[in-house]
């Protein structure tokens, strides 16, 4: 029979080691993408998982920056535009939603609520379509402008939830004594209350990036071949579908990753803080 500070090592340790083989596991793609963005096709095919300690060469990247068909620096401009953009309007509009949501009670507010979690249940293949052909009768279909305000639509269920649920953790005396200051709603939101959401700010902005940066098949179907090209479709348009270039390939979806990987890396502390603090009244 283990004592009890034995068996909490036992479990901890269990638990370490669980953790740890996910976590190789989840990494073997990663490796298999770096260790052969530095190899020629030969090597690559030869071995695909050694590393290319003898036979280091940067000649993928180059060749792949300055493909003749795809440039990975516009593409680069064109995913950070229509991703700040999205970005921007879905963290403005549904932190403010959230705000008016959180703090009334009456049943207008709550059904516009339950309304935007059910938009939550609907596949997004299902309003593609219909979608695609609204956007065609507004003259939107093809643009950035299209794909940006499809965004917005989708993805700002799941922003008011987070939102709705952390400004449901501050308490309302903020406002009250903001109130009698003489601060209206405008003021007391973005003077008091959007300051303390940055834990949650984070949170959303990391998932939002990750969700609209690695979309594919929305700007395939919206922006078509005539509207521009993001990093994922981009790339898919560059190596088709039956391409056997492995060094582009792998070059090419290293230079894609990239921008997530510093992002995550340098905001990855928030994503937890936001999360478990909003669920505690969400």
């Amino acid at each position: 029979m283990m004592s009890s500070p034995a068996r909490r090592w036992y479990d901890e340790l269990i638990r370490q080691g669980v953790l740890g083989l996910l976590c190789l596991l989840l990494l073997v793609p990663f490796y298999i993408v770096v260790v052969n963005v530095f190899k020629d096709k030969a090597d690559i095919l030869s071995n695909p998982l050694s590393l290319p300690i003898g036979h280091l060469t940067f000649d993928n990247l180059i060749k792949a920056a300055v493909s003749p068909s795809f440039n990975i620096f516009k593409a680069y401009g064109n995913s950070i535009v229509i991703t700040t953009l999205s970005i921007l309007f879905i963290v403005t509009v549904g932190a403010m939603m959230s705000y008016v949501i959180a703090r009334s009670h009456n049943r207008f507010t709550k059904f516009v609520y339950f309304l935007l979690l059910a938009g939550l249940m609907i596949p997004p293949q299902v309003l593609l379509l219909p979608l695609v052909k609204l956007l065609d009768r507004i003259g939107l279909l093809f643009t950035f402008q299209g794909l940006i305000f499809y965004n917005i639509a989708w993805y700002l269920p799941f922003t008011v939830f987070i939102y709705t649920g952390f400004i449901r953790t501050i308490s309302a005396q903020l406002d009250e004594s903001a109130k009698m200051e003489g601060a209206g709603m405008v003021r007391i939101f973005w003077g008091i209350i959007f300051p303390l959401l940055r834990p949650a700010t984070a949170s959303v902005v990391i998932f939002l990036f990750l969700w609209i940066w690695n979309d594919f098949i929305n700007p395939l179907v919206i922006l078509g071949t005539s509207g521009g090209y993001t990093v994922t479709t981009g790339i898919y348009m560059a190596i088709g579908k039956f391409s056997s270039n492995w060094d582009q390939v792998f070059s090419l979806m290293f230079m894609a990753s990239v921008p997530v990987l510093v992002l995550y890396v340098f905001m990855q502390r928030f994503i937890i803080a936001g999360l478990t603090d909003g669920a505690v009244k969400g």
